[in-house]
This record gives C-alpha cells, structure tokens and sequence, in this order.
C-alpha cells in the first residue's frame, strides 16, 4: 500500500475481491420490469382476440342482412298472374306497410326455424311463384348456424311515390346491423 496525501491507497487489494456481477436487487428489479411489459403483450393478446371474435360476428351478421336484402330486391321484381290476379313483388311487400308514410312497418322473421320462417312469409302473402304457396328451402337465403334475430322495416311511398324504403337489422347477442335500400316499381 503506498500513501498519498496522508489516505491510503488500496486500489490494488480492493482489486483481488472485486467481482463483476449483477446484485440481487438489480435481478429482482430487471424481472419485474420483464413481468410488467409481458402483462402488456398479454392484455393486447386478450384484446386482439376478443377484437377478432367481434369482427368475425359482424361480418357475418352483415352477411345475413346482405342476403336477406338481395332476397328482397329479387322478390319485388316477380311479377305474374295467378288467376285473374297479377301478383307484383314489390307491390306485396308494399302492402306489407301499414303505418302512415314516415313511420316504418316492421316484421320480425323467426331465423332458427325455417318451417316458423316459411310459415310467416305465407301468412304475410309472400308466395314464391303462381304454382306454389309457400317457399322452400332452396329459395330461401341460408340461414347460419347461430340463431339471428332478422327484422324487415318497411315504408312504403317513402321518400318517393312508388318507391319503398326497407330497413334490414340483423342482431345477435344484443347488437344490431342494419342495411337500408329502396325498391320500387322500375328497379
């Protein structure tokens, strides 16, 4: 050891017991920042999935009224004779409107049961063609695997004279998607 200004210097004894290292404190405070941004990366994980499983639903419930509403523009463009009736499409499902103009008429379609669902395009004067009374299944939009709640909303003369709004909402699990679209006459 030499002497420096009255200190002693112990630079070359420290030397033989100082080891390079980390402490326990530095350990346990690197693993909980390591924990805290892997609880991060999990809630984003749980976030992202959830998010998914939503998209998923809505596309599909956006699908559901995307069919029904092809179905509907199809079915007002029928037109043909049973009889001495001339049966319109678009004139039927007008009639579907029994409120004033401005207020919607709706009908709700039972989509678990396609017999129930048959049943009510029936009673509602909806026929498929001249020879048949109800539909089947093939002229049917395809009902999917959960159970949807579809409802029809109807104004008819609205916003024009011989055009008719619909309102197409499809729900599941207590959200709603809905389409709107006209028909008319000359569509």
């Amino acid at each position: 050891m030499r002497k420096t200004h009255g200190y002693t210097c112990r630079s070359t004894a420290m030397k033989q017991f100082n080891e390079s290292g980390f402490t326990i404190l530095e350990v346990i405070v690197s693993i909980a920042v390591l924990a805290i941004g892997l609880l991060g990366v999990a809630a984003m994980q749980t976030k992202a999935i959830h998010s998914n499983y939503f998209a998923g639903v809505l596309t599909e419930k956006t699908s559901v009224a995307e069919e029904w509403m092809e179905w509907l523009i199809n079915f007002s463009r029928q037109n043909y004779t049973i009889g001495n009736d001339t049966y319109n499409g678009y004139e039927r499902l007008a009639a579907l409107d029994t409120y004033p103009v401005g207020t919607y008429t709706a009908k709700k379609l039972v989509c678990d049961n396609t017999e129930a669902l048959k049943n009510d395009l029936q009673t509602w004067g909806l026929r498929p063609s001249p020879n048949a009374e109800r539909f089947d299944d093939s002229q049917l939009p395809k009902l999917p695997g959960r159970s949807y709640s579809v409802t029809w909303y109807i104004d008819a003369n609205s916003p024009l004279e011989n055009t008719t709004t619909i309102r197409v909402e499809t729900m599941e699990g207590g959200r709603a998607i809905s389409l709107t679209f006209l028909v008319s006459p000359a569509m």
